[in-house]
């Protein structure tokens, strides 16, 4: 479990909402699959599918929009960490319920990696966008 205390604020409110929308879905799918309710696991998991691509696509294309430099760099740790989670998805739908594969994604990759990209990437990200916009106006 992340609190939002543990989150990185960055200079864009409407990322750090996003984020905060993050922990909460990755919060929820953890509690389901420490208690084991497989429904309530394939649900949050489909949730993060689609959340954590409309996350990324709306970054994406902000950073296209203004042309941030280190944008492959930026998607490509994007295009890794969504096919991970649709990997833990399918594997987990179509399995027996491997509670233990999500739990041990959850904890010990997806969580560390989004604070990481927050306090890194999204960081730079985040003040590069604040300035492009304050530039255009």
């Amino acid at each position: 479990m992340i609190t939002q205390e543990q989150l990185p604020m960055v200079a864009m409110p409407s990322m750090n909402d996003t984020h905060l929308e993050d922990i909460i879905l990755i919060n929820q799918l953890s509690a389901a699959a420490a208690s084991k309710n497989v429904a309530a696991t394939k649900i949050f998991l489909e949730e993060l599918v689609e959340h954590t691509i409309a996350h990324f696509s709306g970054e994406e294309a902000m950073m296209q929009e203004h042309n941030f430099p280190p944008y492959p760099i930026h998607k490509a740790q994007h295009d890794r960490v969504l096919q991970e989670i649709k990997n833990v998805t399918k594997i987990f739908c179509e399995g027996e319920g491997d509670f233990s594969l999500v739990t041990a994604y959850v904890d010990g990759s997806l969580t560390p990696w989004l604070i990481d990209h927050i306090q890194t990437l999204d960081t730079v990200t985040a003040m590069f966008l604040v300035n492009a916009t304050k530039a255009q106006s």
